[in-house]
């Protein structure tokens, strides 16, 4: 136990950022990478998070350089510096930080500090009440390290890195229930809308679905870089590493192309059955409407 402890640790320290040069991204578009927002230089992922202010339309993203504020139109970009106190000890994070938007200023979060030896490693869940300003620890401060959650079916659902778990809460993360996922470290992962058991989930090589709420998995396809989203029960979309995007209608069993973008694909995010966010490698984010056939810039940095 104690090895496989030490194995996880240092896949979940390797996936929040490294000094190894990433691989170059397939179908990347002709316009070169800017490392504006992201250093491109750093290990993969290079973009956490991207999440939509409910109250004013604004992208949050964040990166291995930081936590940015960007305006609906894609013209401002504001830094977003977050402190956290705890036990008479204060820390800023902001890089490697995976954030989600609960309400107007309302935010849940995971990660580390953003320098080593203030507080623990692993934050733990985090909560913010003045847009990502100030957090404070919530549960697990220095055993958990969350790398996306969910809110859905009155849950809150997350992958600890830690553990290599899925974590789900009835209580708003104070208490969790933990499921072992398959070997690997997942990097998505996406509940049915209509079935709070049934989880879809990728790890860098491979998609997995459970359908009892995490205690047995079984694989569905290989694929590289798989992100996902599931807006509505039978549309499931997936974007892979190199740039297809698909949808699936029966949980992700079997998949249609339906377009491509140009670029490594790091986050999906749904706002409607047919209206999706896709932020790719470098922080450029790109829009949908009609379902992933057709993609238009919204920020380039």
């Amino acid at each position: 136990m104690r090895a496989r402890a030490v194995v996880l640790l240092a896949l979940a320290l390797t996936a929040c950022g490294g000094e190894t040069e990433p691989e170059a991204p397939k179908g990347a578009p002709a316009k070169p990478p800017s490392d504006r927002l992201v250093d491109l230089k750093k290990k993969p992922p290079l973009v956490n998070t991207l999440d939509v202010d409910p109250a004013t339309q604004d992208f949050l993203l964040t990166t291995n350089r930081g936590f940015f504020r960007i305006s609906s139109d894609g013209k401002t970009v504001t830094p977003v510096t977050g402190t956290i106190r705890d036990a008479g000890k204060t820390a800023t994070v902001g890089t490697f930080l995976e954030l989600r938007a609960t309400g107007p200023d309302q935010l849940l979060g995971s990660g580390h500090p953003d320098k080593l030896g203030t507080l623990p490693n692993f934050l733990g869940l985090l909560r913010s009440t003045d847009g990502g300003k100030t957090w404070t620890a919530v549960a697990r401060l220095g055993d958990a390290d969350l790398h996306k959650i969910e809110l859905i079916h009155n849950k809150l659902y997350a992958f600890d890195a830690v553990l290599s778990a899925m974590l789900i809460s009835t209580d708003g993360g104070k208490t969790f229930t933990e499921e072992f996922t398959p070997r690997g470290l997942m990097i998505d992962f996406e509940v049915d809308p209509a079935d709070p058991e049934r989880i879809v989930s990728s790890t860098d090589k491979e998609l997995f679905r459970t359908e009892d709420g995490g205690k047995s998995w079984r694989p569905l396809t290989g694929a590289d870089g798989i992100r996902l989203s599931w807006p509505q029960p039978d549309t499931l979309y997936r974007a892979d590493k190199d740039g297809t995007v698909r949808v699936s209608s029966d949980g992700g069993t079997r998949w249609q192309d339906v377009g491509r973008v140009g670029g490594e694909p790091y986050e999906l995010r749904a706002t409607g059955p047919k209206a999706l966010f896709l932020v790719l490698s470098d922080g450029s984010i790109l829009e949908t409407t009609d379902g992933g056939a057709t993609w238009r810039d919204r920020f380039r940095p």
